[in-house]
């Protein structure tokens, strides 16, 4: 008796689709389509499921219906990528340098609110200025920048996201993009930063810190802590990226470990452990550096772990 062999299904809709992929490639390397062009073409993402679903539904009734799907497919997505500027599918597509700055004035105390977001931010100490806040930022989204108040001023600086899913972290443009923040010394500042997805260096050490929050993201962070701000203390979220501190030398510091996270803990073998928190694990407890309590100037770290490595240095 003879053995009935089982259905073969063989669709030309997933070579043909590949092969629109490999032409779009092409046709973006040799500039026939603009970058903006690409980008918006991610923002169609869920045409793909339709697509597949379509295929799905009537392409294994013929591997003609399943090739005519992926012909199709492929059309709509050239067609879209060609007409997209006169269809005004482009918007925050192209790479731009926003600039924002805020007078010193009669301020005689700030605080500012720094969301970084996904980009390779410089945050520093502004030289001869009257500025509060200078601020240079490539950014492929807008951003919005806020400031009030007379004598204690109130800055903030925050990406505007669109609703829904944002594939704007596919970086075809902007890879030397990058935010630079420069910051009064003259004026004690409250500092809350929300680091992101981007690499941060937060070079705070000619500015008057009187409190300071960094909430860790994805992105490394590199922490010069202030040489001359008298006391004050920061409260650092640990993220999935490594944290580095820097403190000067002549700075009184307490390191405040409470939780266990997955990340390591560094502390300098200098430290003294004045409370391991009944644990005796390394990982959480209480440091301080010799004459902590009566240095003139000093800052107590509260540090809460995350995934990403904790190395005071």
């Amino acid at each position: 008796m003879e053995e009935k062999q089982g259905y073969q299904y063989r669709s030309l809709f997933w070579p043909i689709l590949l092969i629109g992929v490999g032409v779009v490639w092409l046709l973006g390397n040799l500039g026939y389509i603009s970058t903006p062009s690409l980008r918006m073409l991610l923002r169609l993402w869920p045409l793909i499921l339709i697509v597949i679903g379509l295929d799905i539904i009537f392409g294994r009734r013929s591997p003609v219906i399943g090739g005519l799907i992926g012909l199709g497919a492929v059309a709509l997505i050239i067609a879209l990528l060609f007409l997209a500027p006169n269809l005004g599918l482009e918007t925050g597509g192209e790479l731009k340098t926003l600039t924002f700055s805020e007078p010193l004035g009669s301020a005689t105390s700030a605080r500012i609110t720094l969301d970084l977001e996904r980009y390779p931010t410089t945050v520093e100490a502004l030289s001869a200025s009257d500025l509060l806040i200078e601020a240079e930022l490539d950014t492929l989204t807008d951003v919005r920048f806020s400031a009030r108040g007379a004598g204690e001023k109130t800055v903030s600086i925050e990406p505007v996201t669109g609703s829904g899913f944002d594939f704007d972290w596919f970086d075809l443009v902007g890879a030397d993009a990058r935010w630079e923040i420069g910051l009064s010394p003259d004026v004690p500042i409250d500092l809350a930063i929300d680091v992101g997805s981007g690499s941060a260096t937060l070079d705070l050490m000619y500015l008057e810190i009187t409190e300071l929050e960094i909430n860790g993201g994805s992105g490394s962070t590199d922490l010069f802590l202030p040489e001359s701000s008298s006391q004050y203390t920061a409260n650092i979220d640990g993220g999935s990226g490594s944290i580095n501190i820097d403190v000067p030398g002549d700075v009184g510091v307490r390191v405040v470990i409470r939780d266990r996270g997955s990340g390591s803990v560094s502390v300098p073998s200098s430290y003294r452990l004045v409370d391991d928190m009944g644990d005796n694990d390394g990982d959480t407890g209480i440091w301080e550096t010799d004459g902590y309590s009566s240095a003139a100037h000093r800052v107590e770290i509260t540090f809460e772990p995350g995934s990403g490595s904790f190395n005071l240095r």
